[in-house]
């Protein structure tokens, strides 16, 4: 048997069977299978027993089942097939669902969150691999694959190198090894995803980064409103000559490092499936460095004649010469951009001056001068005097309450302070703390009401427990009124798609019975949290009854850390789904504690919830998952 003589239909192993060919390189076939005995798809790797790269091939598939990292598609078979003559040796891999990251690109670039997030992802895995010996050898955009839930796997991990060949010799980095190759791509992912132009050693049909002449041009050269931090991990990986003052990354290991300074949280910055990956993330990311993700305005290079292409900023002069700041000259560059773009908007560079300020009222002073209180009606005060001078009263002063009465004439003067000596006679000339004693009083009492405000929502809140009221308050619009209340769990079933579906589903009620001393838990995994590498996550389904509006999960787990995700079901599935296919991401928690608030996505209205465990916490001789309590609130 040799590639040319199998076709769909044919079946390898007595197991997997052809279905549908999707490369043919070099004599080199990959092809969609189906596994016949657990009825799902698979990858297969084929090439004639003859080939030189056959026992290569059989050595790489080996090498790489060697991994743990839920990252990979996983190698799951492997064998040489001789036939007299003739043979076949073929690789099996898991099948992986979703988009490469050149499609992706073919849309253009990615945000720059969105571009960190997705290459710190595929670091990770590379420096978990690294540190077990193992390279890919062969990374590129088609090699990187977001899934439909915005998962990342990595395609023909240590098997495409055997078959693609060795790596071309680059004049820019000589000889590489398949090691320092991946480091390079690593950089070249990164550049991809904020340029949508391929740097990389490794063959791709993305479109090749420019350069100006042997030398390659620099992200924020290319695309302008890149955060230096990126910039900067693309050049000290890919432009080592120029980058003499500065360390050089060459590790994935240092290359991981450096997107988790900028990215911080992995959940906030992930998309919640493969439609968000092109979209800003809407939660605001920490930045180490102080960079900041540039305004829509910015997107393009703002030039005389107008937005400049990859092509017209490759024409651009370097100013980063020897004898400048590179800081300060972007800071230039940057600058000149923001005057020029205002201006555009603006119409002209000559803006008309602006009006002149208008002149500040005169000051208004709250209470009346004493030139103004002398000024009395005629008849005042009562029962004496003769004209406007309260100083003709003709009965002595005498000092009640808050305020002087004229003795003898039955009148009230209130402005005057008793306590003041001056005021004790009635002379006309005013000391200026007239009415203070209102002001006292009235401070005093809103003191009060304060008080008793303060002391009935103490006690509304001591009698409720704590807990939010279902009820909304009074006044106010339904948005500023709605108040969280909890959404009943009908049934609570183990979900367990990757596995035997078992996972103790006998005990999967006891997270949702309100108890606190029962528990729901996983197997026991052995070599590492992440369910010993044998699946990507566990969990359970929850099944509401009927599309309710959710907001928030509390859940309470027995150990920490765990790594849990949440999916939903779209709205008007009225069946449990079987598998995470269809289901999109709402929420998660990278490192939960033993008590977790999930806040999920704006908007999510559901039947069915699964709450994915993805890594677990330690146990004696092992890693296992547990969940106490579980309520949902809208």
């Amino acid at each position: 048997m040799t590639t040319s003589s199998i076709g769909p239909g044919t079946v390898l192993g007595g197991r997997y069977q052809l279905q549908e060919l999707l490369s043919d390189h070099e004599g080199a076939r990959f092809w969609r299978a189906t596994d016949t005995v657990l009825v799902r798809s698979v990858a297969v790797h084929a090439v004639s027993s003859d080939d030189p790269r056959a026992a290569r091939l059989l050595d790489a598939a080996r090498l790489s089942a060697t991994v743990s990292e839920p990252h990979l598609l996983r190698v799951l078979d492997c064998d040489d097939e001789p036939s007299s003559a003739d043979g076949l040796t073929w690789v099996v891999n898991e099948w992986g669902t979703g988009v490469s990251l050149d499609l992706m690109l073919q849309r253009g670039p990615l945000p720059p969150d969105r571009a960190a997030w997705l290459t710190r992802e595929v670091a990770d895995c590379i420096a978990a691999a690294h540190a077990e010996g193992v390279p890919h050898g062969c990374l590129s955009p088609e090699t990187v694959l977001v899934t439909e839930a915005g998962g990342v796997k990595l395609i023909g991990f240590a098997v495409a190198a055997v078959l693609q060949g060795p790596p071309r010799t680059d004049p820019g980095y000589g000889v590489l090894d398949d090691r320092e190759a991946d480091v390079i791509n690593l950089a070249g992912l990164l550049y991809a995803g904020l340029t949508g132009r391929w740097p990389g050693v490794a063959p791709s049909g993305v479109p090749p980064a420019p350069r100006e002449g042997h030398r390659l041009l620099r992200p924020r050269r290319v695309r302008a409103g890149i955060p230096r931090t990126l910039d900067a991990v693309c050049t000290r990986v890919l432009l080592r000559e120029g980058t003499e003052h500065e360390l050089a990354v060459e590790s994935a290991h240092e290359v991981a490092a450096a997107l988790s300074d900028y990215v911080g949280d992995p959940a906030a910055a992930a998309p919640l499936g493969l439609s968000g990956l092109h979209a800003e993330p809407t939660v605001s990311l920490p930045r180490a460095t102080g960079d900041q993700p540039p305004p829509a305005a910015a997107a393009a290079v703002l030039t005389a004649e107008g937005p400049a292409t990859a092509e017209t900023a490759a024409a651009a002069p370097d100013r980063d010469g020897p004898g400048q700041d590179r800081e300060d000259v972007e800071d230039a560059e940057d600058a000149e951009r923001t005057q020029l773009h205002d201006d555009l908007l603006a119409g002209s560079r000559d803006a008309p001056a602006p009006p002149p300020q208008l002149e500040e009222p005169p000051a208004r002073p709250l209470f009346a001068t004493s030139e103004r209180r002398r000024n009395l009606p005629p008849g005042w005060p009562p029962g004496g005097g003769n004209d406007s001078n309260p100083a003709s009263a003709s009965g002595p002063l005498t000092s009640s309450g808050s305020g002087t009465m004229l003795a003898g004439a039955g009148g009230y003067w209130p402005f005057t302070d008793p306590e003041d000596p001056a005021a004790q006679r009635f002379t006309g000339q005013f000391t200026g703390k007239e009415g203070r004693s209102w002001l006292r009083l009235a401070a005093v009492v809103g003191v009060c009401l304060a008080l008793l405000v303060a002391m009935a929502f103490a006690f509304r809140l001591g009698r409720d427990g704590g807990r939010p009221s279902a009820q909304p308050s009074v006044g106010g619009s339904p948005a500023e009124t709605a108040v969280s209340s909890r959404v009943q769990v009908v049934s609570a079933t183990a979900f367990d798609p990757e596995g035997d579906h078992e996972e103790n589903d006998a005990e999967a009620a006891n997270a949702i019975d309100d108890s606190g001393t029962t528990a729901w838990r996983t197997s026991t995994y052995y070599g590492n949290p992440d369910l010993g590498g044998l699946k990507s996550g566990v969990g359970l389904l929850l099944d509401l009854g009927a599309d309710r509006r959710v907001g928030s999960l509390r859940v309470h787990f027995v150990g920490s850390p765990t790594s849990v995700q949440v999916y939903a079901a779209r709205p008007g599935v009225s069946s449990p789904p079987s598998t995470l296919s269809g289901l999109h991401r709402v929420g998660a928690n990278a490192s939960a504690g033993p008590s977790a608030v999930l806040r999920l996505a704006p908007g999510t209205q559901t039947r069915y919830l699964v709450v994915w465990l993805t890594r677990l916490p330690p146990v004696p001789g092992g890693y296992r998952g547990e969940i106490s309590d579980l309520s949902v609130w809208s």
